[in-house]
């Protein structure tokens, strides 16, 4: 679907270097050029990231040049506005139909008689790929062009999340030297504490990084990696140490052609195992894939997800992955893992020898008060559309209370054995790891409730206060479980505490046929105004997780005081533990997370809880975009609701990621044209053209012989040559036309007057003047400064090899 035959040949026809990873620089008159400066400053504008991108080149040669630049986006970037330097002036570019844009580049770089100037010509080769075309740059001068990406937003970790290519030193045959991009981060909030990451690097706002190559990839596990694709490794580690038989992989890949994508979990004893293969009916990869096993495999160890991308023009990232793992024992708990080390940038087909790739930035947002949330609408036409949502969740939904006063409620009733009463301690132990300046009682409760310590303690000394009273009998077993006695005695020991108070009541739930939950609930009236509640019941498994779960007979109890009803498993000697039992302490995620208004069954899945620091992305394509959603959720008790509607701005950037994300195929030209003339973006049918204004026709102008625009492809410049099979009819100028101006002005600076002539034979060998032979001439002054003039032509290249040229120039002054 993706891949048109007739663009396919048209591209393996007129270059088949097209697909390499990294910028490309060609000339077309083989002279020596070189880019000397690279800058790049990223900032943050509406909720999306905005990339000034500056590139200045220089003509080392003795000809006029065209610098003719393939120019790798950044991820998931546009192109949304191309400008030129002139005579230190700018000169912002126009976005035009690209046909009329490639015409018109082509009429003001041909041979015509005027001084020359500077058109640039930005054209759309694939999602990721422009190419970029300025003339002339002048001999022993520079030339400097600006362009402007527009890339959506990741969020990952608390963190917006981007990329940049980064410098290729190995190019190639066909290319000329590049300089370092050098990367300046202005995040447009904050100031110079705003924490930004460059290559997992904290650097400053505005200090300039130069994006140095990155080390070639290491191979993971069997086998050797394939040259002709380019592969990323991800990595989630296993502690747990179990037979397993079956894997199950969930898949949340973004990229613009699925097709290219080959997807491997590896071992931990090395072996590649096929997950899946992308298709050609859709981008993305998202879903769950069942793995068998090797027999005799294990849980414990380093797994990883590899994906390679077998074809060129299109790029992606994987986003998440999880594994759940089958054990071979009967009645085991399964075992789940997610990877973390995410997003991970695919590297393009070409990028298999690990060289060039994209530098990760990480970018602190402003602060974002639960959650942020942005809307796009576009209208291509009456049956054609998009809507594009963005959610972010604030990197921290709340903070964790200072200088709290906590009462742990335990359940000490004989149905509780020795193993459940360490369980609640471990985490009340892992409560405390998060509020070292907490103060602390123990409230125990079969039959009746009692407090252990009768005062509040610091938690830096509660282990030894809990081992005296353990010691001392005071956690002993005993019959009843009069949970609401408990609640009851927790809530008057907090009544006259100041500051943030909590109360975590841990019991197995096996309470009495006549409990009336509404009873317990009022036993917490007496609590301070500040007081939350939250209930945990302890479950067996291996792994350490802390689930809410309101549909608990129990959970109305907790709901009443601002709380949750919390289901935890607390295995021993679990690392993972304080970090799962963090969300006891302060709301961690937005729980029973919904999104209404829009249809989302094409795009990845909406979360059930949306953990801080997490994003989530989607475009849907529709006859009718959404022009308002509704997202709601339980932030602990707490309801959120947010009603969310698109605007202007984010519109214009949801339009040219139309194009930067691959979502325009089921478009027509006129729809793409409305589309991208609405984003302001490179598309197939839409080019910038900036012009010095006056521009026209020069006499160091460009043959058509020495470029090809069709498709942003030209030639290499070595050796000259333009694209194509030699089928192209190509017309050259004549040598007495190339002459016509510089004869004129030598007969006006000798006043030649009326009746002037000189007569010359010129023989010429390519592009160069081999021999000036004077066979008539009225005027001895007139006549060396003709002379002079045509030892200094510069021929256009696609002269013969050698050709004799009779010349005569007579009549009045021009």
């Amino acid at each position: 679907m993706k891949r048109l035959s007739v663009v396919l040949a048209l591209l393996g026809a007129l270059a088949p270097g097209l697909v390499a990873h990294a910028d490309r620089l060609s000339v077309a008159r083989a002279q020596p050029l070189v880019e000397v400066s690279h800058s790049v400053d990223v900032e943050i504008v509406d909720g999306v990231a905005r990339y000034r991108v500056r590139r200045t080149f220089a003509n080392n040669g003795t000809r006029p040049e065209e610098a003719s630049l393939r120019i790798e986006l950044a991820h998931g970037a546009a192109v949304t506005g191309l400008r030129i330097r002139a005579r230190d002036r700018w000169y912002d570019g126009e976005l035009m139909d690209a046909e009329e844009a490639r015409a018109k580049y082509q009429e003001l770089t041909g041979i015509g008689a005027w001084e020359v100037k500077d058109p640039a010509l930005l054209q759309w080769v694939w999602a990721d790929q422009v190419h970029l075309q300025v003339f002339p740059v002048l001999p022993g001068s520079v030339n400097t062009v600006e362009y402007t990406l527009t890339a959506p937003l990741e969020y990952r970790g608390g963190r917006y999340v981007l990329s940049y290519p980064r410098f290729d030193p190995a190019g190639g045959a066909d290319t000329l030297q590049l300089a370092e991009p050098v990367l300046r981060v202005r995040p447009g909030h904050g100031d110079a504490r705003t924490e930004i990451r460059v290559a997992g690097q904290r650097a400053a706002p505005d200090a300039p990084i130069v994006l140095k190559p990155a080390a070639p990839l290491a191979w993971i596990g069997e086998g050797e990696p394939d040259p002709s694709a380019g592969h990323v490794f991800s990595r989630l580690d296993i502690d747990r140490d179990e037979p397993v038989m079956a894997a199950k992989i969930k898949l949340e890949i973004d990229h613009t052609y699925s097709g290219d994508l080959r997807v491997a979990l590896v071992t931990p004893d090395g072996q590649h195992l096929p997950v899946t293969a992308g298709s050609s009916d859709n981008n993305d990869i998202r879903g769950s894939f069942d793995v068998t096993l090797p027999p005799g495999s294990r849980a414990a160890g380093a797994w990883h997800l590899a994906v390679a991308d077998h074809a060129g023009l299109d790029v992606g990232t994987l986003d998440a992955w999880s594994m759940t793992l089958s054990p071979e024992r009967a009645g085991a708990a399964e075992i789940q893992a997610a990877a973390s080390d995410l997003p991970r940038f695919i590297p393009d087909a070409p990028d298999g020898d690990g060289s060039g790739g994209h530098v990760l930035i990480e970018i602190e947002p402003p602060k974002i008060r639960t959650l942020d949330a942005r809307l796009g609408r576009v209208v291509a036409s009456a049956e054609h559309g998009f809507s594009r949502l963005e959610l972010d969740a604030a990197p921290r939904l709340a903070e964790l209370p200072r200088g709290a006063s906590v009462v742990f409620v335990l359940d000490v009733s004989r149905s509780v054995d020795p193993e459940l009463l360490a369980a609640q301690l471990r985490v009340v132990a892992a409560y405390l790891a998060h509020v070292p300046d907490a103060k602390v009682e123990l409230v125990v409760f079969d039959r009746q409730a009692r407090r252990v310590f009768g005062e509040f303690v610091n938690a830096s000394v509660f282990p030894e206060a809990l081992l005296l009273a353990q010691s001392g009998g005071k956690l002993a077993f005993g019959n009843g479980s009069a949970l609401e006695e408990g609640l009851g005695l927790a809530a008057a020991t907090l009544a006259e505490r100041r500051g943030p108070t909590r109360i975590v009541a841990l019991t197995d739930a096996r309470l009495r046929s006549s409990f009336v939950p509404r009873v317990a609930a009022r036993e917490l009236a007496s609590a301070s105004r500040t007081a939350i509640t939250h209930l945990v019941i302890p479950e067996d498994g291996y792994s350490a997780a802390l689930r809410r779960d309101d549909g608990h007979v129990l959970a109305g109890i907790a709901a009443a005081q601002r709380g949750v009803l919390f289901t935890a498993v607390v295995p021993e000697a679990d690392k993972a533990l304080p970090a799962q039992m963090l969300g006891l302490v302060r709301p961690v995620t937005i729980d029973h997370f919904k999104v209404a208004g829009i249809d989302l069954s094409g795009a990845a899945e909406v979360p059930d809880s949306l953990r801080e620091g997490v994003g989530y992305r989607a475009m849907i394509a529709s006859a009718d975009p959404t022009r308002r959603v509704v997202v709601s959720g339980k932030i602990w008790a707490r309801t959120l609701h947010r009603v969310v509607e698109h605007n202007d701005s984010f519109d214009d950037a949801t339009a040219a990621f139309v194009f930067s994300e691959d979502e325009h195929h089921a478009l027509s030209p006129e729809e793409m044209r409305t589309v991208a003339y609405k984003g302001r973006a490179v598309s197939p049918v839409t080019s910038y053209l900036a012009t010095e204004p006056g521009v026209r026709p020069s006499t160091e102008g460009l043959l058509e012989l020495e470029g090809f625009g069709g498709l942003g492809l030209v030639g290499t410049g070595r050796g000259g040559g333009g694209a194509g099979s030699g089928s192209i009819s190509i017309t050259l100028p004549r040598l007495s036309d190339l002459l016509a101006e510089p004869v004129a002005n030598c007969v006006r600076r000798h006043a030649a007057g009326v009746g002037w002539s000189v007569a010359l034979k010129v023989e010429t060998t390519g592009p160069e003047v081999v021999d000036v032979v004077v066979t008539r001439a009225s005027h001895a002054a007139l006549r060396e400064c003709v002379v002079a003039a045509v030892w200094a032509l510069e021929l256009p290249g696609g002269f013969p090899e050698r050709e004799s040229h009779d010349l005569d120039f007579t009549g009045a002054v021009p």
